[in-house]
């Protein structure tokens, strides 16, 4: 009931926008003789600003720009490579790749944005890789008849893409991706599989919230599937294609980042108020960029999001080797040969540092020389994947680390 009112409010709101959208219309018409003088320029930023607050969101297209590779740019083809009932493998390649070039498997974070709010991340790689990224569907656009969609089926599901993009692949896992992705390295390799991976890569990765207790590790003390199902989990209302379906809204999740950074979003709106009063055009278009994908939602299914906190945040199944997968333990000692690099930023306050590189220490039987870390000074969470951080320390760092380790 909750969520059919919420998205009732904000189909209605999103009919006010259609006004909003023909008044910024009339505002920055030719024929406003208001519209340069700093009273026209205030009527736009309240207009803009008012519409940004109750417009829809909708997911947003790749659209990657041809890459330039010595001087000569290429096109890059974008197609899904494979699909499945919760998620699209998304095949990025550009022209002129040369066919050995080596494969990398980005595995995006399930946690209420599309996998689309990480293109920089993999937009670095484009020009020399082949890239695949999981493309995870919003769960009320997922019929019933599906089946359920758990933390299990999500282990699941990178074994079934790495089969798909065949031996040699490079893993990479962001932020909450990390656990998982792990789980199904170590599940491969225990079985001696052709798919299990050249290396792997976790970054700002919660592989073990006990290391450096912070802020989800204080949090998780208070969870249980009780709780969780009281407060946060909703049913799909009947207008979507999952209709009854029970799941974590993407609204609440985009509720529970924005009260952990609330005074600086306000801030941010705030000066995208003065920028296009003051025509500042760059960081208005920044500040426009950023907002469309970050207010761009999707839902994941409920047993996916209690699952993923019983299992990541409250009992830490996967280091405390409890973790089972349709009866067969899990235990990360089975990876004795596949490289592994953790990357952290050392200003995370939702990771902490030595959480995500505990993965390194859970792999017991993996040599010393296969594991390396990088600690990327300056940068908070998202600084991990995005940023001038991640241009230029992270993204090197990791393609170096996978051409080291390339089989081709």
């Amino acid at each position: 009931m909750r969520y059919a009112l919420a998205d009732s409010l904000s189909r209605g709101l999103s009919r006010s926008a259609s006004l909003l959208h023909a008044a910024k219309s009339i505002q920055q018409s030719r024929l406003n003789p208001l519209r340069a003088t700093a009273l026209g320029r205030s009527q736009q930023a309240l207009i803009e600003t008012t519409l940004r607050l109750v417009q829809p969101y909708p997911k947003r297209d790749w659209a990657y720009e041809p890459v330039t590779v010595g001087g000569v740019r290429y096109p890059v083809a974008e197609s899904v490579h494979a699909e499945k009932p919760f998620c699209r493998l998304m095949r990025f390649r550009r022209a002129g790749l040369p066919a050995n070039a080596p494969r990398v498997l980005f595995v995006a974070a399930l946690s209420g944005h599309h996998a689309t709010l990480s293109r920089e991340t993999f937009s670095e790689f484009l020009p020399d890789h082949e890239v695949f990224v999981t493309d995870w569907i919003c769960a009320r656009e997922v019929p019933l008849s599906e089946g359920r969609f758990g933390y299990f089926e999500y282990i699941e599901y990178v074994m079934d893409f790495l089969a798909a993009t065949g031996p040699g692949t490079h893993l990479v896992g962001l932020c909450q991706a990390g656990p998982p992705s792990l789980a199904a390295v170590a599940l491969l390799a225990k079985r001696g599989s052709k798919d299990t991976p050249a290396s792997m890569s976790f970054l700002a990765s919660p592989m073990d919230i006990r290391v450096n207790p912070g802020l989800m590790t204080r949090v998780s003390r208070h969870l249980n599937r009780r709780r969780l199902n009281a407060l946060v989990i909703h049913k799909v209302p009947r207008v979507y294609p999952g209709r009854g379906r029970r799941v974590y809204p993407g609204m609440v999740q985009l509720g529970n980042f924005m009260s952990l950074n609330l005074r600086t979003h306000i801030d941010r709106h705030g000066q995208f108020f003065s920028d296009i009063r003051q025509q500042n055009h760059e960081s208005a278009d920044k500040f426009r960029e950023f907002y469309d994908e970050y207010f761009a939602l999707l839902d994941a299914t409920a047993d996916f999001y209690i699952e993923t906190l019983e299992n990541v945040f409250i009992d830490q199944t996967l280091p405390n080797g409890t973790l089972k997968v349709r009866g067969e333990p899990v235990h990360c000692e089975a990876i004795e040969a596949v490289p592994i690099l953790t990357i952290e930023g050392g200003k995370d306050n939702m990771v902490n540092p030595g959480q995500c590189q505990a993965a390194a220490e859970m792999c017991t039987n993996l040599p010393p020389g296969l594991k390396e870390y990088h600690l990327q000074d300056g940068v908070g969470h998202y600084g991990v994947f995005s940023g001038a951080g991640y241009r230029e320390g992270i993204a090197p760092k990791l393609r170096e680390f996978i051409a080291r380790h390339d089989l081709h």
